[in-house]
């Protein structure tokens, strides 16, 4: 997406703690009983010398309707600076866009602004950045300018739009809660993603974008945390980029909203590596501000998609002090989930399984 969104970002990784990009797996265990995200689980009685029984989703149980794509997605998180005329504007743009259609019912030249700029584009319609701008504004009309051939534009978005329903469905559910929702994407995210910035010079959403990153399954934190925000977003779990400045660099990871509580999260130190058994590490995983900024990106916090319109918004609003996960962040691994008994099934660094309880969330 926008360059300056990645300052210094390729230096994170290189400076971080030995296992942030290995899947945190210290224990060598084989990843044989990490459990499909799509998959309803079940625990035995959990002992210290036992392993955890993931058991598959019955014959019986009923099936969940499919996600469907949503063109329309909004980030509640950002009302601060984007008022609910701002989101009309920009859903009238997205349904022109995704009809060829050369102009858009605009509410003001602010909004105008907001809806073409790079960035929302990027974040919220991604297979249009860089290949539509804006072309001007008039009298509550904005302009578009097409710089890709719009047949093939509208074949590109279709594309884009089936992958996005192929990952949703085969990452979560839809009658699963927030919680699980985000568990098991965050789950396929850092399973089915690669760290990788041999194209961060890209010059077109093509090369470097949430765009490629969802074509690819290869990027850079930002373009992680642009993936993990729009899926989220999508199954209705409201979440937005986030970053931080620290002796490290730049670095950008997610701030989630569960149950109407605060957390960050971050995949792309939860991502997997290549070596065989390799599992899901939750030392980044629903984490509150005091987890987030110690020992890691403790200079600054900024909220992504506000700063460079807004520099001084409160980012008291975005706020995460429960701990209800804080069990997680010894260096555990993820085994499953049981969404029977609503439990978190992960291994402690010595093999031992334990389940965490996270309620209705």
């Amino acid at each position: 997406m926008i360059k300056r969104r990645i300052i210094c970002a390729v230096l994170v990784l290189a400076v971080a703690a030995p296992g942030l990009v290995s899947g945190c797996s210290r224990n060598g265990e084989s990843s044989d009983t990490l459990a499909d995200p799509g998959e309803v689980t079940e625990s035995q009685t959990l002992e210290s010398t036992e392993i955890t029984d993931v058991t598959e989703t019955t014959a019986e149980e009923k099936e969940a309707e499919p996600f469907t794509f949503d063109p329309h997605v909004k980030c509640e998180l950002l009302s601060e600076i984007v008022t609910d005329e701002m989101w009309d504007s920009f859903y009238n743009m997205v349904d022109a866009i995704r009809a060829g259609e050369d102009t858009f019912e605009c509410s003001d030249e602010h909004a105008y602004e907001w809806c073409t700029n790079e960035c929302t584009i990027g974040s919220f319609l991604p297979a249009a950045c860089t290949h539509v701008t804006g072309d001007g504004y008039e009298d509550g009309t904005g302009r578009l300018k097409y710089k890709m051939d719009k047949e093939k534009l509208l074949e590109r978005e279709q594309v884009f739009e089936d992958e996005i329903v192929r990952i949703l469905n085969e990452a979560t559910r839809t009658d699963y809660s927030e919680f699980e929702k985000l568990m098991t994407i965050y789950d396929y995210v850092c399973r089915n993603f690669r760290y990788d910035y041999s194209s961060i010079d890209g010059e077109d959403a093509d090369g470097f974008s949430n765009y490629a990153c969802f074509m690819t399954k290869e990027g850079i934190c930002c373009e992680y945390a642009g993936v993990m925000t729009y899926l989220l977003l999508q199954t209705g779990v409201q979440a937005m980029d986030f970053g931080g400045q620290g002796t490290g660099g730049f670095h950008s990871w997610n701030y989630v909203v569960i149950d109407g509580k605060g957390y960050h999260v971050d995949a792309t130190w939860g991502a997997y590596d290549d070596t065989p058994g390799s599992k899901l590490c939750l030392q980044y995983f629903m984490m509150t501000e005091d987890e987030r900024k110690i020992g890691y990106f403790e200079d600054f916090l900024q909220a992504d998609l506000i700063w460079f319109w807004k520099t001084d918004y409160d980012l008291a609003r975005f706020s995460a002090t429960d701990e209800t996960f804080k069990p997680l962040h010894d260096w555990t691994n993820y085994e499953g989930i049981d969404t029977e008994r609503n439990v978190t099934l992960y291994a402690d660094e010595s093999g031992n399984h334990h389940e965490l309880s996270y309620g209705d969330m």
